[in-house]
């Protein structure tokens, strides 16, 4: 898993042009990409694959956009053979994104010289930062499930939330750490709310993106044979040359996990048990 994030004073650009998300997403993909090439000398045509959730919110609400990821340790070439990458340098990989996202940023004329120039003069706190420390075995299918559910968790988590009658204020109390509870926030009914809808999504906007192998233009390429780079794979990998009603299994599959995923992310959120939970009273 991958987690990318941008220093306090970038923080508002996010917030005001939601339109700017994808490309923070794209800069975290072209990191791991460009990194994982570089590594892997000598070898032609490498593509890896990454699956991209954006989230604007902060341990305590605050805003904080950031992408969390998941990415093989490794990628394709243009025959469809594996090529494993099990190493990335993490302070390069902070370097590169830097430089993405400013540049991101000044295409959209947003980003003035002189406030460039500050940030690149921080050199060894750059207020980027990107870790890729959690890592997974492909084989320990619920390890990767409960990374699935964790980059798609909601903003607020109601178990944490709670209601003081008295003063009409909300109660918001940050994840514990090293043993230490979590710190208290208060703050007025109404400004929570306000936190709350700063965070919804804007219309039709994507908060889980695919790219590289991972892309849907790139798994349509696969399945229908049109991506020269990829005909010997085609041709050899029984899993891209399936007959339709092997297809609608695996759509349906692939349903009933997406499915798993939400509703455990509902329980955790709602505080039940996740083996009592049936799921009608809290959907409706």
């Amino acid at each position: 898993m991958w987690t990318f994030a941008v220093p306090k004073m970038l923080r508002p650009y996010f917030l005001r042009h939601r339109a700017l998300l994808g490309g923070l997403c794209g800069a975290a993909y072209e990191t791991v990409q460009e990194l994982m090439s570089a590594a892997a000398i000598g070898v032609e045509g490498f593509r890896t694959g990454m699956v991209a959730s954006v989230h604007l919110c902060g341990d305590m609400l605050s805003l904080n956009p950031h992408v969390h990821a998941l990415a093989p340790r490794g990628g394709w070439v243009t025959d469809g053979g594996w090529v494993p990458v099990p190493f990335v340098d993490e302070r390069c990989a902070e370097l590169l994104f830097r430089k993405k996202v400013l540049e991101l940023l000044k295409g959209e004329g947003l980003l003035s010289g002189e406030r460039e120039q500050l940030l690149l003069s921080w050199q060894h706190q750059t207020g980027f930062w990107v870790d890729a420390s959690v890592k997974v075995e492909p084989e320990d299918e619920a390890s990767v499930q409960r990374l699935a559910r964790y980059i798609l968790r909601p903003p607020v988590s109601l178990e944490r939330m709670a209601w003081d009658e008295g003063s009409d204020e909300v109660v918001y109390t940050g994840k514990a750490r090293k043993g230490q509870p979590g710190v208290e926030a208060r703050m007025d009914a109404l400004d929570f709310l306000a936190r709350v809808i700063a965070y919804i999504p804007e219309p039709r906007q994507h908060t889980v993106r695919y790219y590289g192998w991972y892309s849907k233009a790139s798994r349509g390429r696969r399945r229908k044979g049109r991506d020269p780079e990829l005909a010997t794979h085609v041709a050899n990998n029984a899993l891209d040359v399936l007959s339709p009603a092997e297809r609608e299994a695996r759509r349906r599959a692939w349903a009933r996990l997406v499915k798993l995923v939400y509703e455990a992310c509902q329980v955790r959120t709602f505080g039940d048990s996740p083996g009592l939970w049936d799921g009608s009273t809290r959907q409706s």
